[in-house]
């Protein structure tokens, strides 16, 4: 459950929703891009009576209201009944921290400062950002591919382990996935290594 309606829900709804999350927003009025996602929007002014009422079985609780009230009302309920709990801006007051997510096809970075600083770990996953190779993604799908190929090729986990370490150095090395040939070059050069 989220409390609030405004850019800061808005924020954490995209997140929690984008992976799938069943997510109930509550408040007295919502911004416009709260009410264009696949959200529960329930439209109550906050207090200790609905907002118990709402947090009741959730996992996870978010305050997003900037509201001191709210902040004891939310926290002392979640710490009560063993709900982590979110505040955005209070970071001392909370069970639970959102880290700071680049998220690109099969690629997910988050990062955390442990709540200490939102705009630090905003800043380390822009720049970690920055280096990831644009063929990534194609370098992931190829490797994904390749797993069940390498237990085709080897029995042994160790081995496997070492194939595919191989290939994914050689991808990163080129920014592209491997041809069949090239691949099967590993193959071969891991099989007369491990003397097999």
């Amino acid at each position: 459950m989220i409390a609030g309606g405004q850019e800061i829900a808005l924020h954490k709804a995209e997140l929690l929703a984008g992976y799938g999350a069943d997510v109930t927003v509550m408040s007295s009025s919502f911004c416009e891009g709260l009410k264009k996602l696949p959200v529960r929007l329930v439209n109550k002014r906050l207090s200790a009576g609905n907002a118990e009422e709402e947090m009741a079985g959730k996992a996870l609780v978010v305050d997003a209201t900037g509201n001191p009230q709210a902040e004891e009302i939310l926290s002392a309920y979640c710490r009560n009944h063993g709900i982590p709990y979110n505040c955005a801006g209070h970071g001392e007051a909370c069970t639970a921290i959102f880290p700071a997510v680049y998220s690109k096809g099969h690629t997910v970075i988050a990062v955390s400062s442990k709540g200490a600083s939102p705009v630090a770990s905003a800043w380390l996953r822009d720049r970690l950002a920055e280096d990831i190779p644009d063929r990534l993604d194609d370098i992931l799908a190829a490797m994904a591919a390749l797993r069940p190929v390498s237990r085709r090729f080897f029995d042994d986990q160790s081995v496997r382990r070492i194939f595919l370490h191989r290939c994914f150095d050689r991808m990163m090395a080129e920014n592209r996935p491997l041809t069949e040939e090239e691949i099967e070059d590993v193959r071969e050069i891991t099989a007369q290594e491990m003397n097999l």
